[in-house]
C-alpha cells in the first residue's frame, strides 16, 4: 500500500515494505535526490556540456592505448 499526505512544507510517502522491491525504490529514491540537486545547481547546459567533453576527453587520452595498437597512434 502506498499513502500520500500532503502538509503545508512536505509530501509524505508512506510505502509498505512488501509494495515495491527495495532495489527499485532505492532507485527512485536516488532519482528523486538528484532532482533536488539539479534543482539547487545554477550549472548552465552549456557548463554541463563542456565539463563532459573535458571528462570524455580525458578518458579517452587515457585509455585510447586499450583500443588502438601504439604501432597506430
Amino acid at each position: 500500500m502506498i499513502t500520500v499526505e500532503n502538509t503545508t512544507t512536505e509530501v509524505r510517502v508512506t510505502i509498505s515494505k512488501d509494495a515495491v522491491p527495495a532495489k527499485r525504490l532505492n532507485a527512485l529514491l536516488d532519482w528523486l535526490r538528484l532532482e533536488e540537486i539539479v534543482q539547487r545547481s545554477h550549472l548552465t547546459e552549456a557548463d554541463a556540456d563542456r565539463i563532459a567533453d573535458e571528462i570524455k576527453a580525458g578518458w579517452w587520452a587515457a585509455n585510447k592505448s586499450r583500443f588502438i595498437p601504439a604501432s597506430e597512434q
